[in-house]
C-alpha cells in the first residue's frame, strides 16, 4: 500500500439537526492532568472547543448541524474519531472510540488492514484494492459522517486530474464541494500536471536554522542526474527505503547523486534520523515542519522519489524499490 496511507485519524461529526453529542474522553494516566484539550476542525484547521483534564479525563459536549472534520489534540498528539449525536467514548490508552459510526468504522479498518498484510499482492494491487474499498465505503455512507472522510481519504490515494475530481463531486453530496481537502486534492491534481515526468522542475526556497538558503537548483539542473527522496523520519517505509538507497549509490557511484528533503517532520528528529541511518547525502531541513516542497509538487504520501536528470527534466516520480532501480539502471547507462 502507498507509504503513508491516509490512517483513520479524522474526527466526523454528522448532521444531527439539533441533536446533541457528548464526548467523554479518557486518558490513560496523570501525565496530562491539568492541561486542556483542544477539539478541532480536521478540515479547517479550527478550535470547536477546549476542555481541561482532570483525573485522567475530560468531555466535549454540543451540536453539530453538518457534518465535518476534527481531531482531538491533548499531550500533544491528534487523536482521532467519530463525533456524532448521543454518547462517544474515547479511551487514549485502548486507542478505541464507542459508538455506532466509530463501531462500524472500526470493523471496517480492520477489513481493510487485511490487504496492507495480504503477502500475496503486489504494491500495485493492494494500492488498487484500498482504493477500491475506499470508495465502496464512501458510496455506502454518502449521508453520514462516514462519506466524506471516504471520499477524501479516495481523492489522496489516488492520482487524479482536477477534471477527475469535478466528475466525482458531481455524483457526491452537494456539500462535499466545499471541504477543504477536496479544495487540496484539487491543488494537488494541479501540480501533479506541471510537475509530471517530462517538465522541467519547480524551484523552490528553504530557510536552514543557521540563515542560510537551501534551493532545489543548488543541486538539480547542474548537468548530473539527481535522485530527490521526499521522507520524514517517522514514515517506517520511508526509513525502509534509506537502504535501498545507500545500495543503489554504492553500486553506480558518482553517475548520480542524491538529495534528501525533510517534509512534514521536527528538524531535530530529522537530524538524529540522518545519523541513525548513517545519511551521507545533503539534505534540505528547514527551520520547522516543511510543507511547500510536496505541495509544490502535488505530493500526498511518503516517500516520494523523483528522478530529476542532467538539465533539471524529470525523469521518473513516484517510483521505489525495485521500480525506482530499474529505471535508474535506464538512465545511468
Amino acid at each position: 500500500m502507498k507509504k503513508i496511507v491516509f490512517i483513520f485519524t479524522a474526527l466526523l461529526m454528522l448532521a444531527s439537526c439539533s441533536k446533541g453529542y457528548k464526548v467523554t474522553v479518557t486518558f490513560p494516566d496523570e501525565s496530562t492532568n491539568g492541561e486542556t484539550a483542544f477539539l478541532t476542525n480536521y478540515d479547517t484547521g479550527d478550535t470547536i472547543a477546549t476542555a481541561t483534564i482532570e483525573n485522567n479525563t475530560c468531555t466535549f459536549e454540543g451540536t453539530a448541524d453538518k457534518g465535518f472534520f476534527a481531531r482531538l489534540y491533548a499531550g500533544g498528539n491528534p487523536y482521532g474519531f467519530i463525533v456524532e449525536p448521543g454518547e462517544v467514548n474515547l479511551n487514549i490508552g485502548e486507542g478505541t472510540a464507542v459508538s455506532p459510526l466509530n463501531d462500524k468504522m472500526a470493523a471496517w479498518s480492520k477489513e481493510a488492514q487485511k490487504i496492507a498484510d495480504d503477502t500475496t499482492l503486489t504494491e500495485a494491487e493492494s494500492d488498487a484494492r484500498y482504493a477500491e474499498e475506499l470508495f465502496k465505503l464512501y458510496q455506502d455512507n454518502k449521508d453520514n459522517a462516514i462519506g466524506p472522510w471516504a471520499f477524501c481519504n479516495y481523492l489522496m490515494y489516488k492520482d487524479f486530474s482536477e477534471a477527475d475530481i469535478d466528475a466525482l463531486l458531481k455524483e457526491a453530496p452537494e456539500a462535499y464541494a466545499q471541504l477543504k481537502r477536496v479544495e487540496k486534492a484539487k491543488n494537488a491534481a494541479r501540480q501533479l500536471a506541471v510537475t509530471a515526468e517530462g517538465q522541467k522542475f519547480t524551484d523552490f526556497e528553504v530557510m536552514a536554522e543557521d540563515g542560510s538558503k537551501q534551493k532545489l537548483s543548488d543541486y538539480v539542473g547542474k548537468g548530473k542526474i539527481v535522485v530527490v527522496d521526499f521522507w520524514a523520519s517517522w514514515c517506517p517505509p520511508c526509513r525502509a527505503e534509506i537502504p535501498k538507497l545507500q545500495a543503489l549509490k554504492a553500486k553506480y557511484g558518482d553517475k548520480f547523486d542524491v538529495l534528501g528533503v525533510a517534509v512534514w517532520d521536527n528538524p531535530d528528529d530529522t537530524r538524529k534520523a540522518i545519523e541513525e541511518l548513517k545519511i551521507t547525502w545533503p539534505v534540505i531541513i528547514g527551520t520547522q515542519k516543511l510543507t511547500e516542497p510536496t505541495d509544490l509538487y502535488g505530493i500526498k504520501g511518503i516517500p516520494h522519489i523523483i528522478i530529476f536528470g542532467p538539465d533539471g527534466t524529470i525523469l521518473s516520480r513516484g517510483k521505489t524499490g525495485d521500480a525506482l532501480a530499474n529505471k535508474l539502471a535506464e538512465e545511468v547507462k
